[in-house]
């Protein structure tokens, strides 16, 4: 039997290249024991067809655009003192 680790793996490449049949029942009987690679079998899927639709590409584009617009910024990002101060406030209220 296959670890969890390698079916994983497995189910990623899946998505864009067949599995060997051998292979894809190995990993298909897994999935039928294992709900925590089931749950990410099923997630990785919807990530898939997300990605893959016109609002997926959109919204991959706006994410590289702004990640270039801050990766262009030389200035080290810093919370405000006043953040600091909100940020402390509420760590210290929740351990209470």
């Amino acid at each position: 039997m296959r670890s969890c680790k390698e079916i994983t793996k497995l189910v990623s490449q899946s998505i864009d290249f067949p599995l060997p049949r051998r292979t894809r029942i190995a990993v298909w009987m897994h999935l039928r024991m294992c709900r925590l690679c089931a749950a990410f079998r099923r997630d990785q899927h919807t990530l898939h067809e997300r990605m893959s639709s016109d609002d997926g590409r959109a919204e991959l584009a706006s994410f590289e655009r702004k990640r270039a617009t801050l990766s262009s910024v030389n200035k080290p990002v810093a919370l405000s003192a006043e953040a600091k101060q909100r940020m402390k406030k509420c760590i210290n209220d929740s351990m209470r």
